[in-house]
């Protein structure tokens, strides 16, 4: 598949000193399973061992490594990079070896067009040799260099030995690295379409079909009736019906595309807005939050595909969700919400921009099914709870206003989304700040579609 759009993203090995690292530019149709390749070239390992991608909570990979299912792999050949990366900034992991555990940090760098007569993937910078396979991890590699560089240690010899006579650590070779990129190897037409579900997909999706059949009718025609189900049908539409080409920086909707949208959504966002003698008006698609966070779900969940000078299209995937039953989009959307989408997009500010703790989304989840449904439960609480089980963290020294920002934080990347998806009601009430008056979230309500939607999450 030829694709317009690249994706230049920076590999490094985690803990190494100094770093070890490469820097790449790899189509955005890369599939994982392929990118798994390109990875194994670019770094200089030998694909001895087992590997894995996880973005976001999800664990990407070859599910006939998961004997058991507990860890719900699932295909890294069904699922393309465009499907996960909405931005400049997103970061995902990469692990190969689960005994040595080579844990790798993968940031999207930029998002560039693909320049003309290129031929994708490609290495074009990087540092320092890979460490030798099976040494034994970060810190056993560091043993490793420590013996070889001291002749009087006890393990001198034999390290040489193992490795072969030399170990340059500082060694790195461009040309070579490319030349393994541009072979087949690197080139495996893995798609992601069609292939078998795994017994894992499959179990799950009984599951869902089970859960949607204890529904009541009233319950089901509620999916239908929801914001966020019709705004995504909106925007689907819109994208069948008219031919909308990405920004050239950016990849954005255009302002024409953003305008007509938003007219169409249920509560049609303000536009444009008069202070004073002075009217502002939205520039982009980035500052209208409820198109923006349609867009994001849609393009993660690999809906539509699209980007900086390319015409966004609705996929075929995204064709079905505009045929099937609302509530089966609406359990497609919560999962990629989950799954994938990167939260502090919802509070993209840089106390986290290192990320939010590791399994976050797990502990998040494990808080919320023990709520009491149907019941109004202290936010606060909640809140408090979540900050302590999951290590969530705001770095400034005044750890009240550090409580503060975090509680806000939940609030939209936790709450708000639910609230979209009919699992939460809130409650607000109003606080004195400064003399002025605010309004506050108080309490908050896990509905009985809620608890059975997050229990099909687990």
């Amino acid at each position: 598949m030829t694709s317009k759009i690249v994706y230049r993203i920076k590999v490094t090995l985690d803990d190494s000193k100094p770093p070890i690292w490469r820097r790449l530019l790899v189509a955005d149709t890369t599939t994982l399973g392929q990118l798994h390749n390109i990875l194994q070239i670019a770094m200089g390992w030998e694909n001895y061992h087992l590997h894995m991608f996880i973005v976001g909570e999800q664990v990407y990979g070859d599910p006939e490594d998961d004997e058991t299912g507990d860890i719900g792999i699932k295909s890294e050949k069904r699922f393309r990079l465009n499907q996960f990366v909405s931005r400049e900034g997103f970061k995902f992991r990469y692990e190969y070896d689960f005994g040595d555990s080579w844990d790798h940090t993968l940031l999207v760098e930029k998002i560039l067009p693909a320049e003309k007569g290129m031929h994708y993937p490609v290495c074009i910078t990087g540092k320092r040799a890979c460490p030798p396979e099976d040494v034994g991890g970060v810190w056993g590699y560091k043993d490793f260099l420590q013996a070889i560089a001291d002749p009087k240690h006890e393990e001198h010899k034999d390290y040489l030995d193992w490795i072969g006579g030399k170990f340059d650590p500082e060694e790195f070779d461009l040309e070579e690295v490319n030349e393994g990129l541009h072979s087949s190897k690197s080139q495996e037409k893995d798609q992601p379409e069609d292939p078998p579900l795994s017994e894992t997909e499959e179990q799950s999706f009984e599951k869902l079909i089970d859960w949607v059949k204890s529904l009541s009718k009233k319950q089901l025609n509620q999916f239908d009736s929801l914001a966020i189900q019709r705004n995504m049908l909106t925007f689907l539409t819109y994208l069948v019906e008219n031919r909308t080409v990405g920004t050239q920086s950016t990849g954005n909707l255009p302002l024409k595309a953003v305008n007509a949208i938003c007219k169409r959504f249920v509560n049609p966002p303000v536009l444009e807005e008069t202070i004073g003698d002075h009217t502002y008006r939205v520039r982009s698609e980035d500052d209208v939050y409820p198109l923006f966070y349609i867009h994001t779900l849609a393009h993660s969940g690999g809906l539509v595909s699209g980007g900086p000078a390319r015409t966004w299209q609705v996929s075929e995937a995204g064709q079905k969700f505009l045929e099937r039953p609302g509530v089966i989009d609406l359990f497609f959307l919560l999962t990629t919400w989950w799954q994938v989408v990167d939260w502090t997009i919802n509070f993209p500010y840089t106390g986290f921009r290192n990320g939010l703790p590791s399994g976050f989304n797990t502990k998040t989840l494990t808080c919320l099914l023990e709520l009491p449904v149907g019941k109004m439960f202290s936010f606060e609480t909640f809140a408090d709870n979540l900050i302590e089980q999951s290590g969530l963290t705001w770095p400034i020294e005044n750890q009240v206003s550090a409580r503060t920002i975090l509680h806000s934080a939940i609030e939209r990347m936790v709450i708000d989304p639910l609230v979209s998806f009919a699992a939460m009601e809130t409650k607000f009430g109003t606080k004195m700040i400064g003399g002025e008056e605010f309004r506050e979230l108080t309490a908050i309500r896990l509905t009985p579609v809620g608890k059975g939607m997050l229990e099909l999450l687990k």
